[in-house]
C-alpha cells in the first residue's frame, strides 16, 4: 500500500478518520470542561482572591458600630475604616431600625442622661421614638461625612483567617446574602477577603469573636448552677472542627420579632406629655413621637390574655407587658414590642446548617430564621390579635377607652404582617476573662463587668448607693439594731479604666415559658422569679455602673475589640447592658481603642495605663460621660 492509499470501511469512511472523529470530539469535550475550570479558577482568583486592606475593620451595622465608625474616623482621619452590614437589607442601625425597635430603652439618672457621646448626638435629632427609615437615613448621612469609612452592604462572614502566636485576626471572607421571598437570610454569590490591623465585633450574635476561634460562653451559662436547667448543666461544647469553643448549651434570654399595627388609640396632646391612664402609659417626646409602655396588670389579670399564654407559652409564643411607638411623627402606624419568641439561638441561622459554622445547640432551640417565620405566622392566630387587643384603658374622667383595642395587622402586597427584617435578639453570648475558668457561678469572678458590680455601683461618692424605701442596697450591710454601714462601691475596681457609664434596669424577658409565672401567677417583670437571690444581692441598680476598657478585649484575639453583644459582662450584667444607648457608649470606646491601635501599631488587648488613658482623654473631647 503506497502512502496515498488508504482502505475505506464498508460504510465508506475511512476507519482512521472514524476513530479519530471519536477521540477529536472526546478531545473538545475535554477542552471545554478544562476551559469551564479555567473560567471558574480566573473567577475565583478575581473575586475571592481579590483582598481588600483596610487599618480598621467593623462588623456589625448596628448603633454600636456606627458609634465605632464615626468615632474611629474623627480620631484617625487618615485610617482607612470599613464597616461590614451582615443584615440583608442595605440600611444601618440593625435591630434598631430594620428590627422594627423604633424607640429608645432609657432610663434617666438624677433628671438626665447617662449615655452621651454618639448616642446624645443621634438622640438629639430624633428624640426617643421615630421612623426607622429616618433614622437609618440619618445614620448613613452621619457616616458619609468621614472620607475614611466605607461600607460594605448586605455581607457576612463566611470565614475568619487568623494567626496562633500571638493569636491575631488576618483576615476574613465576606460573602453577600439578601433575603428570600421569605425574608430568609441566604448566600449569593459576591466574595471578598478583606484584611485590617483592628477588627471590631459590634455585632449582635457575635458571630466574628465566635469564627476567630475565641471562647464565649452561651447565654446564662455563668449562673449559679442551682438555678440553671438540668439541661444546661453540661460540661463545655466545643465544635474543635470549626476552632470554635462555645461553653454550654445554656438558655439564652428569649427573642421578640417586632411587629406594625394600625387602629391605635392615643390621648390628645393637650392631655400632656406623659399621662398614665390604668396600666398603660402614653408619651409624648419633644419632637412629637409617640411611645406606649405597661400592661403588667393585663397581663396578670386579663382572663383572654392568660388563656393565650396559658395555650401557646408551652409551644413557645407569649404576650407580654407591651412597648409600642408610633412609626414617625404623626403616623397611624405602630411598631409593637409585645410577642415573646422563646428557644431560639441567636447563633444559629439556616444558611449554616451543614457546615462547621453552625453551632452546637439545643434540640429544643430554633435558629433565627425559622424561629421568625414561625413567630410571623403566630401574628396570623385570631388568638394573637384577640389578646392583643385587652391591651387597652379607659380614662374615668372622660370614658374615652384608649390603646390597643381596635388594633389590626399592617399587611404588606402578599398579605403577610409586616414585621422586622431580623429578630429582635436580647442575648447571645458573652467574653469571659479566662477560658479556662468558664463555668457555672462565675458570673462575678470571670467577667470584666458583673452582676455585683452592678447591682452594687457606686453614686460617684466611692459608697455604694441606697434603693430609698424599701431599705435595700447594692452592697451594704446592717448592724445588729438595723443601722446601715456605708459600703464601698461594688464598681469602684472599674474606675481607673473606666470608658463610660452604662446604666438601665436588669431587665431579663425571660428563659422558658415557666418564668412568667411565680406561684402560679402570671408575674412581670421576671428577674427576681428566674433569680431568687436577686433582690438579696442588692435588686434594681440605683446608679449608673462604670465600664471597664476590658470588656472590650480579650486574649484570644490581641487585635479585636468587642462593643457588641458578645462584649465582656456576665449573663446578668449583660441585662442591664444590653440597650442601644449603653451599647453605643461601647461602641465610642471601641472606635476610640481602635484609633489608638492603628496610629501607634499597638494591639487593643495589649494596652496599659498610658493607653488607657489617651482613649479616656480621647472620649471626654467627643462628648463621652465618663464620670457619675
Amino acid at each position: 500500500m503506497d502512502n496515498k492509499t488508504w482502505p475505506l470501511h464498508e460504510n465508506g469512511y475511512r476507519p482512521w478518520y472514524f476513530a479519530g472523529g471519536r477521540l477529536f470530539t472526546f478531545l473538545l469535550l475535554i477542552l471545554f470542561l478544562l476551559s469551564l475550570l479555567l473560567l471558574a479558577a480566573w473567577h475565583d482568583a478575581g473575586v475571592t482572591g481579590r483582598v481588600e486592606q483596610y487599618d480598621i475593620v467593623i462588623y456589625g451595622g448596628s448603633f454600636a458600630g456606627c458609634a465605632a465608625a464615626r468615632t474611629a474616623a474623627l480620631v484617625a482621619p487618615h485610617k482607612s475604616i470599613l464597616l461590614v452590614v451582615p443584615d440583608p437589607v442595605p440600611a444601618l442601625g440593625s435591630t434598631g431600625t430594620i428590627g422594627g425597635q423604633n424607640f429608645f430603652d432609657l432610663r434617666r439618672w438624677r433628671g438626665q442622661l447617662v449615655a452621651k457621646g454618639s448616642f446624645a448626638r443621634w438622640y438629639g435629632q430624633t428624640g426617643q421614638f421615630y421612623h426607622p427609615g429616618t433614622m437609618a437615613t440619618l445614620l448613613r448621612a452621619d457616616l458619609a461625612k468621614h472620607d475614611n469609612i466605607s461600607i460594605l452592604w448586605c455581607h457576612d462572614i463566611e470565614a475568619v483567617d487568623y494567626t496562633s502566636h500571638p493569636r491575631r485576626i488576618a483576615q476574613l471572607v465576606l460573602r453577600e446574602v439578601f433575603p428570600d421571598r421569605n425574608g430568609v437570610t441566604r448566600w449569593g454569590s459576591d466574595v471578598r477577603r478583606v484584611k485590617g490591623q483592628v477588627f471590631v465585633d459590634a455585632s449582635d450574635d457575635g458571630r466574628l469573636t465566635r469564627l476567630a476561634g475565641v471562647t464565649t460562653t452561651s447565654g446564662r451559662y455563668d449562673w449559679p448552677a442551682g438555678y440553671l436547667d438540668d439541661s444546661e448543666r453540661e460540661l463545655p461544647q466545643k465544635q474543635k472542627t470549626a476552632r470554635i469553643t462555645t461553653a454550654g448549651l445554656a438558655r439564652q434570654q428569649a427573642a421578640t420579632l417586632m411587629f406594625k399595627v394600625r387602629g391605635v388609640e392615643t390621648p390628645p396632646p393637650r392631655a400632656g406629655r406623659v399621662l398614665t391612664i390604668g396600666d398603660l402609659t402614653f408619651t409624648r417626646d419633644p419632637r412629637g413621637g409617640l411611645g406606649i409602655a405597661g400592661g403588667s396588670r393585663t397581663f396578670r389579670e386579663n382572663p383572654v390574655v392568660r388563656a393565650f399564654n396559658d395555650h401557646y407559652a408551652p409551644r413557645g409564643f407569649a404576650l407580654k407587658p407591651l412597648n409600642a411607638a408610633s412609626d414617625g411623627r404623626d403616623s397611624s402606624q405602630w411598631w409593637v414590642n409585645a410577642l415573646v419568641v422563646f428557644n431560639v439561638d441567636g447563633r444559629a441561622c439556616l444558611r449554616d446548617r451543614g457546615t462547621s459554622r453552625y453551632p452546637a445547640m439545643r434540640e429544643d432551640y430554633l435558629d433565627v430564621d425559622t424561629a421568625r417565620l414561625k413567630a410571623r405566622e403566630m401574628l396570623k392566630n385570631p388568638a394573637f390579635l384577640e389578646a392583643l387587643r385587652q391591651f387597652s384603658t379607659v380614662n374615668p374622667a372622660t370614658g374615652q377607652r384608649y390603646g390597643f383595642a381596635g388594633a389590626e395587622l399592617v399587611r404588606d402586597s402578599r398579605g403577610e404582617p409586616v414585621v422586622g427584617d431580623i429578630l429582635y435578639l436580647r442575648e447571645t453570648i458573652h467574653l469571659p476573662l479566662d477560658a479556662e475558668k468558664v463555668g457555672h457561678g462565675t458570673e462575678n469572678t470571670n467577667y470584666a463587668l458583673t452582676a455585683e458590680a452592678c447591682q452594687g455601683a457606686g453614686d460617684g461618692s466611692g459608697q455604694a448607693g441606697t434603693r430609698g424605701r424599701t431599705g435595700k442596697t447594692g452592697a451594704a450591710k446592717l448592724t445588729a439594731n438595723n443601722s446601715r454601714i456605708p459600703s464601698p462601691a461594688a464598681d469602684a475596681a472599674n474606675y481607673p479604666t473606666r470608658i463610660g457609664l452604662g446604666y438601665y434596669a436588669m431587665d431579663i424577658n425571660a428563659y422558658t415559658c415557666r418564668d412568667l409565672k411565680q406561684n402560679g401567677v402570671y408575674t412581670w417583670p421576671v428577674t427576681g422569679t428566674v433569680r431568687p437571690d436577686w433582690e438579696r444581692q442588692g435588686g434594681e441598680p440605683q446608679n449608673p455602673v462604670y465600664l471597664p476598657y476590658r470588656m472590650l478585649v480579650t486574649p484570644g484575639a490581641e487585635n479585636l475589640l468587642v462593643p457588641g453583644y458578645a462584649t465582656g459582662a456576665s449573663s446578668l450584667a449583660w441585662a442591664e447592658i444590653r440597650v442601644i444607648p449603653n451599647l453605643c457608649v461601647l461602641g465610642d470606646a471601641a472606635g476610640a481603642a481602635a484609633a489608638r491601635a492603628v496610629l501607634y501599631g499597638e494591639a487593643p488587648a495589649r494596652f496599659g495605663p498610658a493607653q488607657i488613658s489617651w482613649v479616656q482623654q480621647t472620649l471626654r473631647r467627643m462628648g463621652a460621660r465618663l464620670e457619675k
